[in-house]
């Protein structure tokens, strides 16, 4: 078995923060229907609210109405693994990693498929420039993608597609597009997409074929009959990999992978396609001139899902420009909650300036939600029983709005950062709540408001279990410092208090024990 098989053999579920499977398991072979079950957890939502979706089809928002009742079938650009992943596609994928998780959270049953372009112009580049086999490049910067993606949190996706397992599905549909007369063989063997003949160019992108200006990866080719018309086969060329095919030895073209892989495996129609504006033109465009006129149905997709880019001093993050820091790098100077947190406080479709000094505001902005939720665990050990008194009343009224309102906001177009911003609103109240006193009924209703939507977000799950660990170890120092009071040692306790004083953990004595608390 080579390398490049046995690595994909290591994909497994994603996993909570508790080890257990976070959703449905990433699935092996290619299966030829949606999985019945795929609600990922035990989160219940108002299904009352209708969520609205940003089209870029119609360019306007509409309400999402699956095409399959309450299944949903959605598919997002993967990577091309030849070099190191870069904040700008964590963007992306952290962004429809909450899409997953919030339809899931209202009881859609998603089937979320992502592709990976195991073969592309730029992994054949790199294979020249370093002499290394193919398989070799694609395998190393998968594993490190894929250990980005697991420390980021992102866990929704069913199955990683590989673009070279489904050689069988692209010659077939590149012979139909051939046999309905909307491609072309060239003299050297490779076949073109002859975009004159198909009348939808240009629906989601605006570009006609009369106007048409290269977009990205596209270049100008003596081969072709129109300066629009797209690669579905490329004729070999001496050093590169190749596949056989009725017009000779070759590979395929970067837009014909996505659309096999879709047809495959949602068949003609499907409901949510996601991915990078940058994206758009040429190749989602590209993805539904091949789909409709090879399978006749339309529209390919119901809903268009575009992302705003990563920008860095007004540019583009990418690659070429030089200007992008890989997501290992970045999770080596920041903690992957607060990378998450620092993507998901702007909208999915609006671009990002990304600065070390916005990456250090965030971690501000995180901890301080982050405490209280440590706040609410520390009180939860010493809480009243019984609700006695206004702070109860005014806490469980808070938690009921912030509920409906982080779902008014994820309802609208997935607006992360309007509902980290109720978020902030609610911590507020929940702190003002412990300092006049609470009992422990309204706590836990605080509590359960955190996790859900941390569940949703992705967020406060990395460190559940080190704070566990930390009040366990603070619980055994204060029973040791009462017992060295008990026994009249003084100056033990004292140490004890003062040390935990400078973990910033501050004690007080009351009447009903010790009571501890983050300062």
């Amino acid at each position: 078995m080579d390398a490049h098989r046995l690595h994909r053999l290591r994909r497994g579920p994603g996993r909570d923060r508790h080890g257990t499977p976070m959703g449905p398991a990433r699935l092996k072979g290619r299966p030829t229907a949606l999985p019945a079950n795929l609600n990922s957890g035990p989160l219940h939502a108002d299904r009352e609210m209708p969520i609205r979706i940003y089209n870029t089809l119609t360019r306007a928002k509409e309400e999402f109405q699956p095409l399959r009742g309450r299944r949903v079938s959605m598919f997002v650009c993967g990577i091309t693994p030849q070099d190191s992943a870069h904040l700008g596609h964590a963007k992306t994928y952290v962004a429809f990693d909450v899409v997953a998780r919030f339809l899931r959270h209202k009881g859609y049953d998603v089937f979320y498929l992502q592709n990976v372009t195991d073969i592309e112009d730029r992994v054949i580049e790199k294979m020249k420039k370093t002499g290394r086999d193919w398989k070799e490049i694609v395998a190393q910067y998968y594993e490190e993608f894929e250990e980005g993606m697991a420390k980021l949190n992102c866990s929704s996706v069913n199955v990683y597609a590989w673009a070279t397992d489904y050689m069988p599905e692209i010659l077939e549909q590149i012979q139909g597009l051939l046999d309905k007369g909307y491609a072309y063989v060239a003299e050297d063997g490779s076949v073109y997409y002859d975009t004159t003949k198909y009348p939808g160019w240009g629906k989601l992108s605006g570009q006609k074929v009369e106007e048409h200006v290269a977009g990205a990866r596209v270049a100008v080719d003596e081969r072709k009959r129109n300066p629009a018309d797209f690669a579905l086969w490329k004729a070999r060329k001496p050093g590169e990999p190749a596949w056989d095919s009725p017009w000779g030895p070759g590979r395929p073209g970067w837009h014909i992978e996505d659309t096999a892989i879709t047809i495959r495996h949602f068949g003609p129609q499907y409901d949510i396609h996601g991915g990078a504006t940058e994206l758009m033109f040429p190749h989602h465009e590209a993805e539904i001139a091949q789909a409709e006129a090879y399978t006749g149905v339309t529209p390919f997709v119901k809903y268009w899902m575009h992302g705003g880019m990563l920008m860095v001093k007004g540019e583009e993050m990418h690659k070429s420009l030089g200007n992008y820091w890989a997501i290992k790098d970045a999770l080596a100077h920041f903690e992957p909650e607060v990378v998450r947190f620092f993507l998901l406080d702007a909208h999915y479709r609006s671009p990002i300036d990304f600065t070390l000094e916005r990456m250090e505001e965030a971690k501000r902005s995180y901890d301080r939600l982050r405490e209280t939720i440590l706040r609410i665990d520390a009180e939860l050990r010493h809480a009243r029983e019984q609700a006695k008194g206004q702070a109860d009343d005014d806490l469980r009224t808070a938690t009921g709005r912030v509920l409906a309102d982080f779902d008014t906001k994820m309802s609208d177009d997935f607006n992360t950062r309007e509902a980290l911003a109720a978020m902030f609103e609610y911590a507020r109240a929940v702190n003002k709540a412990i300092d006049a006193g609470v009992a422990r009924a309204a706590l836990d209703e605080a509590a359960k408001a955190f996790q859900t939507f941390g569940d949703i977000l992705g967020l406060f799950q990395g460190r559940a279990e080190d704070a566990k660990l930390v009040g366990q170890l603070v619980e055994l120092l204060v029973a040791q410092r009462e017992d060295a009071r008990q026994r009249k040692d003084f100056a033990s306790a004292d140490r004890i208090r003062e040390a935990l004083a400078g973990l910033g953990i501050a004690l007080e004595d009351t009447r009903d024990g010790v009571r501890w608390k983050r300062k």
